[in-house]
């Protein structure tokens, strides 16, 4: 197994040092460099999810080519205010030092920065498709030695919980007016999906023990019946498929239209049970996409953490039908998303770390599903992170890590990408270099992992 660094949010971490660095990421095993996004003294994220400032301002590392935007029928986003090229020539001889060394080198969200598109929502708006397709080829013809974008969204939502940070990827806060004209477009009644959305938000206030035990381990057609067997939902879960599946088929179109070579697109879906309810079909996205980058996380609180989005499922469910036990709503979990977890009972065992089992069940079911969507496993890089606050969750131990991996490694997968190298541990990097190259020596190498408190 091999791995990808990815450097995001701090450009600055590799550009003064960046061949004893690369020296001692490729001893661990690293074999590619994602960075991103591309620019200069961008705000870190603390611990809470906060935006620190910094004394410098953020600004893009290239200026815009405007002749590239008009060709697609846009306005180009503003230069920045301060040129620097000083670190602009840094941060090119290190992706060239990456890419002389034989690793991949992909930029993270290659549309950062783009300018105005329409009025619209960005999955319906053609304009503002436009604008993010413009920005990411005018970022990948800036950086030539960089084999293509890894776009990180735009998905649907797939939580429940309206106290989660401010109903970031709320289900139910996820069917604007603007997305109308989408509907249309690909066939769906717009109005009939909002009164789908609706009834399955009721039904959820509604359910009952009953109906949990008559349906909720009945397969397709007892979820169907538990839901409601409402017709127009299933239409609901389709459209997202569609219009998503779409976004990304339009980028790739334009990346081949308007690209002076030829350039690789990424994309980082949720763990393949969440996918499908955020959209991402992971068998048609293979094939318009080169490589899939579905997120192997898996610690509880913060955001993003499997076990944390079913302990708020969990919650939520509870609350709204105070009837159901965690039994129960646990049930209801797993009839929607297809996801059994071993040794959890009710939202307590959540909190008791991952069995053995977990492993085993969990991790190399994730990752068969996600090899299953291609023809290769070179294009199954799955995101992971782990450590002190994976994303502003509960720790994840370099143990836990290291299990998380050899699972993945014996399901068949062969690369990964750590997210993210400013907060690298020292136990994470024990682990990694471990597996996937030579074990690191603290007390005969010059490199220590930052571990910074940030996310």
């Amino acid at each position: 197994m091999k791995l990808w660094m990815d450097v995001m949010r701090d450009l600055e971490l590799v550009l003064d040092d960046y061949d004893r660095l690369f020296d001692a990421w490729a001893e661990g095993g690293v074999d590619g460099l994602v960075i991103g996004p591309m620019v200069f003294d961008a705000a870190p994220l603390h611990f809470g999810a906060h935006y620190a400032e910094r004394e410098r301002r953020p600004m893009a590392t290239f200026d815009p080519d405007p002749a590239l935007y008009r060709r697609l029928g846009v306005e180009p986003p503003p230069a920045p205010e301060q040129q620097q090229p000083e670190k602009r020539a840094q941060l090119e001889r290190a992706l060239v030092a990456a890419k002389d060394r034989g690793w991949s080198v992909w930029i993270f969200t290659p549309a950062a920065g783009m300018g105005p598109g329409g009025p619209g929502h960005l999955l319906a708006d053609e304009k503002s498709q436009a604008a993010f397709a413009a920005r990411t080829l005018d970022t990948l013809a800036h950086y030539p030695m960089a084999d293509g974008g890894i776009m990180d969204g735009p998905e649907w939502g797939y939580e429940i919980a309206p106290h989660h940070m401010n109903h970031r990827s709320d289900l139910f806060n996820d069917l604007p007016e603007s997305i109308a004209p989408k509907c249309a477009a690909l066939g769906y009644d717009y109005r009939a999906l909002v009164a789908a959305k609706e009834r399955l938000f009721a039904r959820l206030h509604a359910l009952t023990p009953d109906q949990v035990a008559l349906h909720a381990s009945g397969g397709l057609l007892g979820a169907f019946q538990l839901f409601g067997a409402d017709p127009d939902l299933m239409a609901w879960l389709r459209f997202r498929m569609d219009s998503l599946t779409a976004f990304f088929a339009s980028v790739r179109q334009a990346v081949e239209a308007y690209s002076s070579r030829q350039v690789k697109l990424g994309v980082g879906p949720r763990s393949a049970s969440f996918a499908p309810l955020c959209g991402y079909d992971l068998g048609r996205l293979a094939q318009c996409i080169d490589i899939l980058l579905p997120k192997h996380y898996f610690w509880q609180r913060g955001f993003d953490g499997m076990y944390g989005t079913v302990y708020r499922y969990v919650e939520t469910l509870t609350q709204w039908s105070p009837a159901l036990s965690d039994a129960d709503a646990l049930a209801v979990v797993f009839a929607l998303f297809g996801l059994k977890l071993p040794d959890v009972a009710d939202r307590f065992d959540l909190d008791a770390g991952f069995p053995p089992e977990f492993y085993e069940c969990v991790v190399k079911e994730e990752t068969r599903r996600a090899l299953a969507a291609v023809d290769d496993p070179e294009r199954i890089v799955p995101w992971v992170d782990a450590g002190r606050r994976p994303h502003d969750g509960d720790p994840m131990t370099a143990g836990e890590l290291r299990r998380v991996l050899m699972a993945a490694e014996e399901a068949g997968l062969r690369r990964f990408l750590y997210h993210h190298a400013g907060n690298l541990s020292e136990g994470e990097w024990v682990v990694m270099s471990k597996l996937c190259g030579q074990a690191w020596q603290p007390l005969a190498s010059d490199y220590r992992p930052p571990d910074a408190a940030i996310l």
